[in-house]
């Protein structure tokens, strides 16, 4: 009976650590936040080049910049100017996108400046960089009365469409602050939205033309890379535009999701950050 009774323990011992486990990696894979994790295609923490990004296939390839104290952890960070070269470049697999019909791209940022890359979704072929590339979020310009402005862009491959760039656009985002910056498509609504601190700061119908119907499911180009902290399209040469400036400051907790988060889960998303974040103003 004895044996039979340390069997057991052993067992529900050894059940348990796997239990523990797979909540471990659960999150590690997360970051402890549970808002639409199904639905997590990346999560890029930014600690540190050894802790830079969870998700599979992705892989840290190159840094000009360095990692510093960020709103959770470490960061990534450009002490530089706008005209400083600084970024952190990931290699992505290049299925990232294949089935993206909608997404979520949200990040925490600290900017120094009022223009610079925040993160592009792109490739190492300039040849297949369209445009800005497939999918971005970025700084361009503004003042210090009104806020930087926050733009996001992305680029639909559907033949069906007259024009395949879209850009929401938002001056809302300060400078020398933690905020959290989203910018949303959902298929179902053909709307696009960009967010700052959980609330929605921007909306636009994603219409494939003038008198076309919206754009529905998109088709977004296959990656190879992503950039944070610069645009893909000057990195790769696909742009020599000087206005395609690097960010000056610090980004962090960069998530990507395959499903247009509403409007109330963009808003859990935010809480739940701050309730996992170091050194935030809550």
């Amino acid at each position: 009976m004895k044996k039979v009774f340390l069997l057991l323990a052993a067992v529900a011992a050894l059940t348990l650590t796997a239990c523990n486990s797979k909540e471990k990696q659960e999150q590690e894979r997360t970051g402890g936040v549970d808002v639409a994790k199904e639905n997590l295609v990346a999560y890029f923490p930014l600690n540190s080049a050894e802790d830079c990004v969870k998700g599979e296939g992705l892989s840290y390839d190159a840094n000009t910049a360095t990692f510093s104290v960020g709103a959770r952890g470490g960061c990534y960070e450009s002490k530089g100017d706008v005209n400083t070269q600084a970024y952190l470049k990931v290699n992505v697999p290049v299925t990232i996108v294949k089935d993206m019909t909608s997404f979520t791209l949200s990040a925490w940022i600290y900017p120094n400046d009022y223009r610079g890359g925040i993160f592009t979704l792109g490739s190492s072929d300039a040849n297949v960089d369209a445009n800005w590339g497939a999918m971005d979020l970025f700084l361009d310009g503004g003042d210090a009365d009104n806020g930087a402005i926050l733009k996001g862009y992305f680029f639909n491959n559907n033949p069906a469409a007259d024009w395949h760039g879209f850009y929401p656009t938002a001056q809302v985002v300060n400078t020398l602050a933690w905020q959290h910056v989203v910018m949303t498509y959902d298929a179902a609504t053909s709307k696009l939205h960009l967010y700052k601190n959980g609330s929605d700061v921007y909306e636009q119908d994603v219409l494939l033309g003038d008198g076309k119907a919206g754009a529905g499911e998109l088709q977004l180009f296959n990656v190879t890379c992503c950039y944070i902290g610069a645009f893909a399209q000057r990195m790769t040469g696909a742009s020599k535009e000087e206005w395609l400036s690097y960010f000056s400051g610090k980004i962090d907790e960069i998530r990507l999701f395959n499903k247009g988060l509403s409007a109330a889960e963009v808003s859990q998303l935010y809480r739940a950050e701050v309730a996992v974040t170091d050194g935030l103003d809550k």
